[in-house]
Formats: structure tokens, C-alpha cells, sequence
């Protein structure tokens, strides 16, 4: 089988756009950056006294679907703080039913958005999987996670009233209620990434139309490669 690579703008844009749909949840799900507790003042043991006092401390706790990390000054809040750690070392450690199965759906997302990613570089040379478009393949992988990552986004929340939320963000948090906590920048991304998701399923249509255009199939005739349209 003859190998055409066949590169359009609206496919390319598809397979840029379908690869960083993929890293953005990677980066989310990885991140301790889901929740971020109020600022909290600590002592400076290092610290002189001065007047009978010693200086005090900013410090921040971050908590994610399975990690929980402390910030202690006035660090860049989408840098990885220094003091992780991984909470929870199995499924039935992790703080919450409710994260448990956002845990599951995202994960099961982020397979479906890599295989796509694979499949969108396999699209630059091979236009069909079989009998079916890699094209149309992909859409409907991207839209079933897609629809994943929303019931992920959902159920997020449903679980601020564990336990361990509490212990961070107050006795008054609750499902749907974040106490003195505030949503991190993890949270967001899982939120574009969905969005992109969705976005990249419907442009797969139009990636596929472009790649079968009038145009390409004759710069095909003419035995040009690589084949560069519009």
C-alpha cells in the first residue's frame, strides 16, 4: 500500500487540537491543584524575635484526586510544590467514593484522547482503519470522552464532603460546598479539555472532508507527495 501523506489545514488543526485535548487532562489528572485551601499563618521557627514576636509564615495546602501537597510561602501556584505526597496508594484510598469514580471516568477518557492522538498522526498517511475513516473513528472516541469527562466533572464535587476535604477546607464543607477552599487551576483545565473534546469530535468531520477534497484527490492523480491543501 502506497503511503500519501496528505496534510490540510483543517486536519492539522484537528490533530494539534486532539493532542493537547489529550495532555490537558493528562496534566490535569496528574496535578495536586484540584482544590487549594485559604491561606494560613504558621510561626517562622527560623525566624528572630523581635519585640518578644517572631515572624509568621503563608502557607497553602493543594489537594487532588490522589495527591495533597503543601506550599509554604509565596510559591507560583502552578508549580508543583515541594512538600507531595501520594495519599492515596489504592482506589479505596482515595478520599471519596464520588473522586473514586472521577478517577475511573477520567482515566478511561484520557486512554480514548491518547489513542486518538495516536490515530490523528496515523491520519497523515492513512486516511481508513479497515473499512471505517480513521476520521469518523476518532469522533467518536473524542464525544465518548467527552460525555466521560463531564460525568468526572460532575461527581467532583459530589465528594467535598469526605473527610479529608473537611479536614482542609472546614467542618462546613459538603457535597457541592467548598467551605473555605477554592477550585484550583487542575479543575479548569479538566473543564477546557472537555470542551476541546467535544470540539475536536464534531471538527473530525471536517478534517475528513478536507483530506478527500476534489483538489487532493487530483494532486494524488498527478502523483504528488506529500499532498498540501487548504
Amino acid at each position: 500500500m502506497c503511503c500519501y501523506v496528505i496534510v490540510t489545514v483543517r486536519s492539522m488543526l484537528w490533530s494539534l487540537l486532539s493532542i493537547t485535548a489529550c495532555l490537558t487532562e493528562l496534566a490535569a489528572f496528574m496535578s495536586a491543584h484540584w482544590l487549594i485551601t485559604s491561606e494560613m499563618k504558621i510561626p517562622d521557627s527560623n525566624s528572630t524575635h523581635v519585640n518578644g514576636l517572631s515572624s509568621e509564615t503563608t502557607m497553602i495546602r493543594t489537594i487532588g484526586l490522589f495527591l495533597r501537597c503543601q506550599q509554604v510561602g509565596n510559591d507560583d501556584f502552578i508549580r508543583m510544590s515541594d512538600n507531595c505526597r501520594v495519599y492515596a496508594h489504592s482506589i479505596g484510598e482515595i478520599a471519596s467514593p464520588f473522586w473514586t469514580a472521577t478517577c475511573i471516568f477520567m482515566a478511561t477518557a484520557i486512554l480514548f484522547l491518547l489513542v486518538v492522538a495516536l490515530f490523528s498522526v496515523w491520519a497523515l498517511c492513512f486516511r481508513n482503519l479497515g473499512r471505517k475513516s480513521i476520521f469518523s473513528i476518532s469522533g467518536i472516541l473524542q464525544a465518548i470522552a467527552g460525555l466521560l469527562l463531564i460525568f468526572s466533572l460532575v461527581l467532583f464535587p459530589a465528594g467535598w464532603g469526605s473527610e479529608r476535604v473537611q479536614f482542609d477546607c472546614g467542618a462546613h464543607t459538603g457535597a457541592f460546598n467548598l467551605g473555605t477552599c477554592h477550585i484550583g487551576w487542575a479543575y479548569y483545565a479538566a473543564m477546557f479539555g472537555t470542551l476541546l473534546s467535544f470540539f475536536c469530535a464534531v471538527m473530525s468531520n471536517q478534517a475528513e472532508a478536507s483530506t478527500g477534497s476534489e483538489r487532493v484527490e487530483n494532486d494524488i492523480i498527478d502523483g504528488k507527495n506529500p499532498v498540501c491543501a487548504l
